[in-house]
């Protein structure tokens, strides 16, 4: 009787133990993702920083390391990223991601912005948040269809169910436009963007008009550079309380199911 029993024991373990060998793996957690986007000002050193910078950034659930794609089109608005009419690529644009380091990046023409969906799919980052870099070719024309066009941007990115922060844009040269013109769009811009849930950062207080090249109305490389630093220290600085650090908002972003 004990022989037969050990006998059952036995190959009881032994079927545990091959059914343990055999047994799926378990799935990995879920990653995490930033997708940015932008204008020209976002084709140059500061987005270049930006996409660099956050590479390195560890996802606070997994480990591992942070998925990030750029895109920036030259002369883009909030309607670029919307409306098909005007994703047109017509004075250029950049894009770099998949790991790829920025040397291996290249600037191009011709084409159009692919749809949002299509960059979070290539993200394969369920719990994401997106930079939208955008604001400087927005302060010329009808401001009440600018301010729509950010509304309608925002709508799609919660749509694509991704956490938003809006970087607004850096004081522009005195042959772009007015002090005074700039200052109450800027305002009009937070409001709007602070009012249909995306966080918003200010690129005012972070760089100075006096320092943009009467050429190109673009900043140098070490100017863009130190803003790009300061943009990036407060993703994780808050200056609203009420705003989550960059890491905690990919941390409890719900996960997108696509």
């Amino acid at each position: 009787m004990q022989t037969l029993v050990r006998t059952l024991l036995l190959a009881l373990a032994a079927l545990c133990a091959i059914a343990g060998l055999t047994a799926p793996a378990a799935a990995a957690p879920p990653g995490a993702g930033i997708l940015i986007i932008g204008d020209s000002n976002s084709e140059g050193p500061f987005g270049g920083t930006l996409y660099d910078t956050l590479r390195l950034l560890h996802d606070p659930v997994t480990g591992t390391a942070v998925a990030v794609t750029i895109f920036a089109k030259c002369g883009a608005g909030a309607n670029d990223w919307v409306e098909r009419e005007y994703s047109n690529i017509d004075c250029g644009a950049w894009t770099c991601g998949n790991n790829q380091s920025l040397s291996d990046c290249h600037h191009f023409k011709g084409g159009n912005i692919p749809p949002l969906r299509r960059f979070y799919a290539d993200l394969q980052a369920p719990r994401r948040v997106t930079l939208v870099v955008l604001g400087l070719n927005m302060i010329i024309g009808n401001r009440a269809q600018k301010l729509r066009d950010a509304v309608a941007l925002i709508d799609a990115i919660h749509e694509q169910h991704s956490a938003c922060i809006w970087v607004g844009p850096p004081q522009a040269g005195d042959l772009f436009v007015s002090i005074s013109r700039f200052e109450s769009f800027v305002a009009d811009l937070k409001q709007t963007v602070t009012a249909n849930n995306c966080r918003y950062i200010a690129s005012d207080d972070k760089t100075d008009r006096s320092n943009v090249s009467r050429k190109d109305d673009h900043y140098s490389r070490p100017d863009a550079i130190a803003w790009a630093n300061k943009v990036l220290y407060e993703l994780n600085h808050p200056t609203n309380r009420a705003d989550k650090p960059l890491l905690t908002l990919l941390r409890d972003q719900p996960l997108a199911q696509d």
